[in-house]
């Protein structure tokens, strides 16, 4: 009952922030046209990318120790890192973005700009961690939907297709949500501030604690990104921004399932040996239902959402959207292994699938250009979840036979 319920307090807020989200993009998508989308897109990719490596896998392992031992302790050491790790990343960025190929000045500039929305981004890291493993998933939900209304709003009244001041009012909706955040912690969490005390114990602990989750994370980010940036520098804005729009629907059909993804975790941390079969079972039939209906309407979803410019992103789409079907087998046996302390069974298929992204990416997109690289990542995305649905099998029968000896 209680994972019925978080799934749709999670649902709630994954169906209002992604219906804001795909207003968001659709504006950018029809002001900045698809070239200046696609430098928006190889921008937003990097952050992204960004900020899982300054996350450092902390959130994961928080929300599993709040949820399992109820233990905020560690909250203060997964800000300090975060904050570290961020300016660090920003110096980086800041040396390093020129050297970035189809890029424009401003472009440059702007990416240089949003480099410091990571900061801002550690605060809301730590303050969701705190709700999730509290399983406040109300608070959460309505955190996400204040986050997103507010840089809608912006977007909405300010934006006048120039990508400097887009990244402007981005990272002022971070600011501002992450002050959202803390507020929240402070209302739901009775004493939520009185144990932030830094000591270098707590901080070599989480070091250690997430070390696992670090590298996952930031396999399993550039993993969704590669595409983007591989395309931005194989073949330039335009088609960055034809391949994104397909790609940020495909997004957005994952709406219903991450927000089960996002309640299931913390259950999966608390019944390490629950199958939650009900759960996989409706996952599987309904990403069935989404490709179907996402590949035979592409061209009418295309049209309707993003104008008559990004008539190619249909054939995009038709691809992609088959990736909802091992995007949902991935996601499931990944959170059973992380929640199980299985996390090299999941570095493993990450590596490898990453690995034939890459490949088949250098090798498809520059003959077949964004067909090449729609089908490189369902065929990465197929790998991946094969990986770990091998592995899943050999993990269960181990740990049968392990019981078998006791």
């Amino acid at each position: 009952m209680r994972l019925a319920k978080n799934s749709l307090w999670l649902l709630l807020a994954r169906v209002g922030t992604q219906a804001m989200a795909a207003l968001f993009t659709i504006i950018l998508a029809r002001r900045l046209g698809s070239a200046g989308f696609g430098e928006y897109a190889v921008i937003a990719a990097l952050i992204f990318v960004g900020n899982m490596f300054t996350t450092f896998g902390t959130d994961m392992s928080l929300i599993r120790e709040i949820a399992a031992r109820n233990d905020l302790s560690l909250l203060p050491a997964a800000f300090l890192i975060q904050i570290i790790l961020s300016l660090f990343l920003i110096s980086i960025i800041w040396l390093t973005g020129p050297l970035l190929p189809n890029q424009s000045t401003d472009s440059i500039l702007a990416l240089r700009i949003y480099s410091f929305a990571l900061l801002p981004m550690a605060f809301f890291s730590v303050f969701t961690s705190a709700l999730r493993g509290k399983e406040f998933m109300d608070a959460y939900t309505w955190l996400n939907l204040v986050g997103a209304f507010i840089q809608l709003a912006l977007i909405w009244f300010f934006l006048d297709a120039n990508i400097v001041r887009l990244v402007l009012l981005l990272l002022l909706s971070q600011v501002a949500v992450s002050l959202v955040g803390a507020i929240s912690c402070h209302i739901r969490i009775p004493g939520f501030w009185r144990d932030w005390h830094f000591n270098t114990k707590n901080i070599s602990r989480l070091i250690n604690l997430s070390s696992p989750f670090a590298l996952l994370t930031v396999l399993a980010m550039l993993y969704q990104r590669l595409s983007i940036l591989m395309i931005s520098a194989i073949s330039g804005s335009t088609m960055t921004g034809l391949f994104s729009a397909a790609q940020r629907t495909v997004e957005a059909a994952k709406t219903g399932h991450a927000a089960v993804f996002t309640a299931l975790y913390p259950a999966m941390a608390r019944n390490k040996d629950e199958s939650f079969r009900l759960s996989w079972i409706l996952l599987i039939v309904g990403a069935g239902l989404g490709a179907v209906t996402l590949s035979v309407l592409a061209r009418p979803v295309t049209h309707i959402l993003f104008g008559g410019g990004y008539e190619a992103s249909a054939s995009v789409l038709r691809i992609l959207a088959w990736i909802l079907i091992p995007y949902s087998v991935s996601t499931f046996l990944t959170l059973k292994f992380v929640a199980s302390n299985q996390e090299k069974a999941v570095l493993r298929a990450s590596s490898l699938s990453l690995l034939v992204l890459a490949l088949l990416s250098l090798w498809l997109i520059p003959n077949s250009r964004l067909v090449g690289a729609s089908v490189a990542m369902l065929a990465a995305e197929s790998t991946q979840a094969a990986l770990l649905w091998a592995q899943s099998r050999q993990y269960e029968f181990s740990k049968l036979s392990r019981e078998a000896q006791i």
